[in-house]
């Protein structure tokens, strides 16, 4: 069994409705057919996967876990990454952060990201693709905080 194969069966239909939506499309061709077989063998067509996703059991759901905020998947990845973008950090941490770079020390963080639907839950280094509407606002708060500054 293919190691995609092997992750697939570990989801369960509303997972696998969210990973055919939001993750089909970012594997290679050969692979998306793979994916789209087993999609087949479980009766997932594109009406169903809609439907899945619209009627999710688990937005109710209210326990402890850490779950993804787009398809509250619990099977989250945290990877321990470098923290190289402090600039423009408001906060203490930052400011520690900045000054251990300075003095040659890494600073870590937590990446977290859905094995899901791909939704990044916490990107300390700012690294997720970005909407347009989004980067014009980034766009905008920085000359804010510019014009601030001086």
């Amino acid at each position: 069994m293919s190691r995609v194969k092997k992750f697939l069966t570990e989801l369960d239909d509303y997972e696998l409705a969210y990973f055919a939506k939001f993750k089909l499309q970012t594997y290679m061709k050969d692979t998306q057919s793979e994916i789209k077989e087993f999609l087949s063998e479980r009766n997932l067509n594109p009406s169903k996967i809609d439907r899945l996703i619209l009627e999710n059991p688990k937005s109710k759901l209210k326990d402890i876990k850490e779950r993804c905020l787009r398809c509250y998947s619990d099977k989250i990845r945290k990877d321990k990454v470098e923290w190289t973008n402090t600039v423009g950090g408001i906060g203490i941490g930052d400011e520690v952060a900045t000054w251990d770079g300075i003095g040659g020390q890494a600073t870590y963080k937590d990446e977290v990201i859905c094995n899901v639907c791909g939704n990044w839950l916490e990107d300390p280094n700012q690294e997720k693709p970005l909407p347009t509407s989004k980067k014009i606002l980034n766009g905008i708060w920085d000359f804010v905080i510019g014009v601030l500054r001086n």
